[in-house]
């Protein structure tokens, strides 16, 4: 079952490809925010790279995941509908979810691992300034090696 969902999302993010009316390189910038069992500190960054169709957004980020006797290495490869409103713009989406996993295990226990699962995501987004935006995004990934993770971030425009 679970190969058959990567194949899925797999064949859902290759195949909008052809529909990439707008893509293109749109803004980049931090995230921060922390994970849950293992319980993490997490620092990364996230590129806005448009939508595939009207408000279908691919926004890919990179992590790294320190705490807790592990580092986690994360590239999150997700598509997010957004609902433009007046205020905030909300979205939810999902993707895929690539991590390399090492664990600093006592009695030689610990050791590496690379792991391929889905993802659920969901946050909102607020205009700052002329330009760029700041967001609360909540992950959830379906693998083995986080519960969920929290992140804030900010996306620097490209002008």
């Amino acid at each position: 079952m679970k190969n058959r969902l990567k194949a899925l999302v797999l064949c859902l993010l290759v195949g909008s490809a052809p529909a990439a009316a707008e893509m293109g390189f749109y803004g980049w910038g931090p995230r921060f925010g922390a994970a849950e069992d293992p319980d993490q500190f997490l620092i990364g960054v996230h590129q806005d790279l448009g939508e595939f169709v009207e408000n279908l957004r691919f926004q890919p980020s990179f992590d790294l995941g320190l705490g807790d006797d592990y580092t986690v290495l994360s590239v999150a490869l997700p598509v997010h509908y957004r609902f433009a409103l007046e205020t905030a713009t909300p979205y939810f989406g999902g993707g895929l979810l690539l991590q390399w996993v090492d664990r600093d295990a006592p009695r030689g226990r610990g050791g590496s691992d690379f792991e391929i699962s889905g993802l659920l995501a969901a946050g909102v987004e607020w205009r700052v300034g002329e330009s760029d935006d700041v967001f609360l995004e909540i992950q959830l990934p379906g693998g083995d090696v986080h519960d969920a993770k929290i992140s804030l971030g900010w996306i620097f425009r490209a002008r």
